[in-house]
């Protein structure tokens, strides 16, 4: 992963599965204009990259206004991240339904000798082999661990004061008091066991940790640090890291009528584009998907800039936007506001690192002296988690990295981009005034985090949450959570409002239970 600093303490959680130092997306040659590709009806500005319009099937970008400065006055003295996995070759469920039958028909042609004369920017397929097979399916690529790697470097440069000393276990401690090489309880990093996750998190903990706590290739030393694998079927500790898959009323399939509606309306002329350069292909309405698809898995496999499928100018910048808009049809009704369970699914992991962040070890102190406040009291009524993570309260910083179905589902039981104040998603147009945009939470490494900040004098400091998705502050739902610094909330409001929410949403059980 890639970032810049852009000044003291605020940087961009920029990056991209590939090779660049760039802090941002290096930009595609993008030609719009070709009327021979079609023409978009509103060009795009300079720095416009389809890599960013892409959902789930992307880089890591920043959502729009990311900027994760603390507030003047104040300190993030605990945090928790919820974090998808690094880039992979192909989730299998977008292989088998759109890649591999374009695959199988381009295959067969190239056996064939179909022709590629006048293919224009198609003319590559006629030597092209697909990267992603069965084999490699799900699997992290080479730049998705570099990117995981660099997570942690990053992570470890932002939140210092949050990490375990990185001479902790050296030996000497001579000179720094009060410090022991002693501990208790090791350091834990969180992940479900699925080996994209697992892989994920052991290349984080080797960015972020030295080298004598990583362990057996960043399983953790189990004195200093730890790797907990969580299993994706374990339904205790607040419904494990992956609720959608011990909740058997969670489903997949009621996006999918909608999208298919909007790629009938938008997808037409793309795919007659598509015809008239190679008329000879047996070309399907789903390539149009699968094209697109394939900008972006390759750009995560070989690196941005290295396919053909994004460069050459396929689809114009409204039928890329058109491609992300296909996907929020799709979470929208999987893990977004029009998904019954989503709430349900996301509320433990809140209340979890609610729990966390206000149980932050109090003897604890800052490089300025000031110690943590730990505010959960007796009589806040905050239900408990069931064997919450750090149940010792440890540390003060907390990853947890999962699948793409969690970030959205943890914005939906905060109440956050909750497209239900606008208007329904519409299958015939795109609306520009929708908020449910999950180009800028799912890219691979996309993350929901929660901060404590602590705020004012060392005498009378004062804590606030503050909610972070790909390093953009977002505000809670409503004006009376809106009373702190930088788009946070007073600490024992926000408490009160998971309390509340936990109260609307936490028959996880009732809620999966399927329909008879």
């Amino acid at each position: 992963m890639r970032f810049s600093t852009l000044g003291a303490g605020s940087v961009l959680l920029s990056s991209l599965c590939a090779t660049s130092h760039a802090y941002r997306l290096p930009q595609i040659p993008f030609s719009p204009s070709d009327d021979s590709l079609g023409t978009s009806p509103h060009p795009p500005p300079g720095d416009w990259n389809p890599l960013e319009h892409m959902s789930g099937i992307a880089p890591y970008h920043d959502a729009p206004g990311a900027d994760i400065t603390p507030p003047d006055g104040c300190e993030v003295t605990s945090v928790a991240f919820l974090v998808r996995h690094s880039c992979i070759y192909a989730n299998d469920d977008e292989w088998a339904d759109f890649m591999e039958p374009f695959v199988n028909r381009l295959e067969k042609y190239q056996q064939e000798g179909g022709s590629f004369q006048g293919a224009g920017p198609l003319a590559f397929l006629e030597n092209w082999e697909s990267p992603i097979n069965e084999g490699n399916l799900e699997a992290l690529t080479g730049p998705g661990a570099d990117d995981a790697f660099a997570f942690g470097k990053r992570l470890r440069k932002l939140y210092p004061h949050l990490f375990p000393p990185k001479d902790l276990g050296k030996g000497s401690s001579k000179g720094k008091k009060g410090r022991t090489d002693k501990v208790k309880e090791p350091f834990r990093i969180w992940t479900a066991n699925s080996n994209r996750d697992v892989g994920t998190a052991k290349a984080f903990i080797k960015g972020a940790f030295p080298k004598r706590h990583e362990g057996d290739d960043g399983e953790g030393d189990g004195k200093y640090l730890s790797l907990i694998k969580v299993n994706n079927k374990e339904a205790s500790w607040s419904s494990s890291l992956t609720p959608h898959k011990v909740c058997p009323a969670f489903t997949k399939e009621p996006g999918k009528p909608d999208a298919q509606e909007w790629l009938e309306h938008f997808g037409v002329a793309p795919l007659e584009r598509l015809k008239k350069l190679m008329p000879n292909f047996e070309w399907a309405l789903r390539d149009v998907i699968a094209l697109m698809m394939l900008c972006g898995y390759e750009s995560v496999i070989k690196g941005v800039g290295k396919t053909e499928f994004c460069k050459q100018g396929l689809f114009t910048a409204e039928e890329y936007s058109d491609f992300g808009y296909w996907n929020d049809l799709i979470y929208h009704k999987m893990t977004g506001y029009a998904a019954p369970v989503a709430p349900y699914l996301g509320i433990p992991w809140v209340n979890t690192s609610l729990h966390n962040l206000l149980e932050a070890p109090e003897h604890r102190h800052h490089r300025d002296g000031r110690p943590h406040l730990g505010l959960l009291k007796e009589g806040d009524g905050l239900p408990d988690p069931d064997r919450p993570p750090n149940a010792t309260h440890s540390q003060s910083l907390f990853v947890f990295f999962t699948h793409r179905e969690e970030p959205p589902v943890a914005l939906v039981a905060l109440g956050i981009w909750n497209q239900t104040t606008v208007g329904p998603l519409p299958t015939d147009h795109r609306p520009d005034n929708r908020v449910w945009k999950t180009s800028h939470v799912l890219p691979f490494l996309g993350h929901v985090a929660i901060e404590k900040l602590t705020c004012g004098s060392h005498k009378h400091p004062k804590d606030y949450a503050r909610i972070l998705v790909n390093g953009a502050a977002q505000p809670l739902p409503r004006e009376d959570l809106a009373d702190g610094p930088g788009k946070s909330c007073r600490m024992e409001r926000f408490t009160e409002y998971v309390r509340e929410r936990m109260e609307m949403f936490g028959d996880f059980e009732g809620a999966c239970k399927k329909a008879e």
